[in-house]
Order: C-alpha cells, then structure tokens, then sequence
C-alpha cells in the first residue's frame, strides 16, 4: 500500500528535495523554501495556514482537522550559513512531506488529527523552542521527524544548550606612550577563556564549553577598548547546564572584574533542551528500519550534538530518528551537502517518509504502545534526566 502512494508523489517530493538543495536559506530567510513546500501541500488539496506561530517563514496544515487524537510531524529546511544544506534539512523536510502526503491518502483509516508544522532556523534561533514556550506543541499525543546522517539510528542524545555573547568595554590608549590608562578589554576575553578551560577539571564528561573570539581590538599599538567572544555551553542535563551556564558567566564578571572593564552578557537565540529517550518508541522505528531493509546502528550512550527538538519533548512525547544518506560523509561539510541531490539521498527521502508515516499509523492502530510511549516520557520528565 505504501510504496504504491509513495510512487505517486515521488516526482514531487524529490523536486522539492532538488528546489531547496539549490535555493539553501538561512534560519529565519527561508522564504523561498516555505513557499515552495506549502505549494506542494496546497497543490495536494491540504489547507496551509502560512505564515504561523507569529514566524514569517513557518506553516501548519492539517490532516482529519477536529479529530481528539493528534500527532505533529516536524518539517525543517534552514540551511547553514555558508556551507548550504550541509544538514540536509532540504531532505528531511522533503521526507516530512513525503510522510504527509501519503498519510492523506489513507486518512479514513487514522483516528486522530495529523498536524504538519513547518519549524525554521533549527541551526540558529530554534524556532521549535520559541513554539514550544508558545503552547504551539501542547495537546500532541508525539511529534516526529527524521533527520540525516551518514548512519541510521532511532535515537542519539542531543545536549542542552545556552548560546551567550560577552561584550567587554574598558579604555582606549596608546600601547607604548600611556599603556596606563588603557583598560584592556582583549586581556578580560583572553581571561575568560583561560577561566573556562580551568572549569573543565570540575564538571561532567558531557558538557561541552566552546567558543570564537568575535573582536580583539583594531590595532596593535592600540589598547583594545572594546572585545567580544560568541560561547555554546551544552550539557546532557538542562539542570545541570542551567548550574554550568551561571559559572560560565561568573567567570566573565571575574575576569572583568580583574581587568578594570565591564562586561555585557547576552543570550543568543533560544535555549535548546536535552531529548529524553522513549524505549517503546524506539524499538518500534527499529522495526520499521528493519522491514525496509536499513541497518541501524546504537548511538544511545554517545554525546551528539543539539537541536531545538528537545524543547518539543519536554511537551509532548518527540522522536528525532537518523537516516543514511549511503555515503560516509559526516554532516555539517561540503561532501554531505553535495551529496543531497543524489539517489542514495533520494532512497534514504523516500524510505523516511514510509518509516514517518508507518509510524503515525501503528500509534493508532495499536494504542497501548502510544499509552506506554507517554508514561516513559512523563517518567523520564519527572526525574529531569533523560
């Protein structure tokens, strides 16, 4: 039944893959993307609401509009600045998509309300988490979408993750005729990562601390007046980080503290939570994996990287399962986002999109796995670890 619809809406869905591969967008400037994938939603008989959620470049459509049940699946197609679709989100919304249309097609057979909401700047801002903290995700039975890689897996953790500028301002001066009344406020950057990396001895194995220096003065015979640094501390744990982040920003007040400047500490785009792990769930898209023939590997006790899904999970039950692209390229590179206009690419859109929508169906079709799905995740909630 699945292939035959998918045969359908493969033309479509991989034009849509190669549109947005050539078109890459930034978060928060993927205008040309939404348009087209609410074209393709529209041009299918789906009702668009687009712009949604107050963000210029997201949608919402709906699937049985009304029913009590409902499920969200997850589109992304932000691009990386510089390096296109090195992410592959052209192939992951396209695989959402995909998921959409076939499951329209058999809608009468789904008791439940099955919502496809556009989620932009995942790479930046986190658009998921600015609607998770607006209700946008309240009421979900579960949220899904898949992401790619160079590998299969059903689950990896993703880390928490606050994003802060430090802006140091102290006194300009010439550098060998009055060093003495600069403040320098380079010495206070360089002081706060040698502060940084002095934590490192004293805080667990999964937090992550790093970050680039954005200014260090304009010349050399000129004490810097003014530096800036761009930091990402992460952490397995949201509690745990929330106690890191704080140390992280106490070593920024010491080291302006030690060099007669002030600093000025702003959070960058939205706070991105850990994604808890959902065992029934995952045993359930290792089936579906398997019975299309892809091997999944276990990346369960490994530390990735993060991504604005686990603000969704701390709502609603979220699964963020990978699939290969067939090549051996890791993401976030020239290879990856060349590789996305290609028929490994291409299988790898049209197999997720059967796993996605499979997915959907079975949680309907056999609702004590979806009971049990919750109550793992209202366990691993209570106890704020994943």
């Amino acid at each position: 039944m699945y292939k035959n619809i998918i045969d359908n809406y493969k033309g479509q869905v991989l034009e849509l893959n190669d549109y947005m591969a050539d078109n890459p967008e930034i978060g928060g400037e993927e205008f040309k993307s939404s348009k087209k994938i609410v074209e393709v939603l529209k041009n299918n008989g789906f009702d668009v609401e687009y712009p949604f959620s107050g963000l210029d470049t997201s949608f919402k459509a709906s699937i049985n509009k009304g029913k009590s049940n409902k499920a969200a699946i997850l589109v992304e197609y932000d691009a990386l600045r510089g390096l296109g679709h090195a992410c592959g989100h052209c192939a992951s919304g396209s695989i959402s998509i995909l998921a959409a249309l076939v499951l329209n097609e058999i809608r009468d057979s789904i008791d439940a309300q099955i919502d496809i909401i556009g989620t932009p700047d995942e790479e930046m801002r986190g658009a998921k988490a600015f609607m998770a903290n607006n209700g946008v995700f309240d009421g979900y039975d579960f949220a899904i979408m898949m992401h790619m890689n160079n590998k299969s897996y059903v689950y990896s953790p993703t880390l928490a993750l606050d994003c802060y500028e430090f802006e140091f301002n102290g006194h300009l001066a010439h550098a060998a005729a009055a060093p003495w009344n600069g403040r320098n406020a380079l010495n206070a950057i360089r002081l706060l990562f040698d502060a940084t990396d002095m934590m490192r001895q004293h805080v667990r194995d999964d937090v992550r601390i790093h970050g680039i220096i954005k200014d260090g003065g304009k010349a050399s015979n000129i004490v810097p007046e003014h530096s800036a640094a761009e930091f990402c501390v992460r952490s397995k744990s949201r509690d745990y980080l929330n106690n890191i982040c704080e140390w992280v920003k106490d070593c920024a007040k010491a080291a302006a503290l030690a060099t007669r400047t002030e600093v000025d500490i702003k959070e960058i785009g939205e706070k991105y939570n850990e994604l808890s792990r959902k065992i029934t769930g995952d045993k359930v898209l290792e089936e579906l994996f398997s019975d299309l023939g892809i091997e999944t590997i276990d990346k369960s006790n490994t530390i990735g990287g993060s991504s604005d899904i686990g603000n969704v999970d701390y709502v609603c039950p979220a699964f963020h399962p990978y699939i290969s692209i067939g090549e051996d390229f890791g993401t976030h590179t020239v290879e990856f986002a060349n590789a996305m206009k290609n028929e490994k690419t291409y299988e790898a859109i049209l197999k997720g999109g059967e796993i996605i929508a499979r997915f959907v169906t079975r949680m309907y079709e056999e609702p004590e796995l979806l009971k049990k799905i919750k109550e793992e995740h209202k366990k691993n909630r209570q106890k704020g670890s994943i």
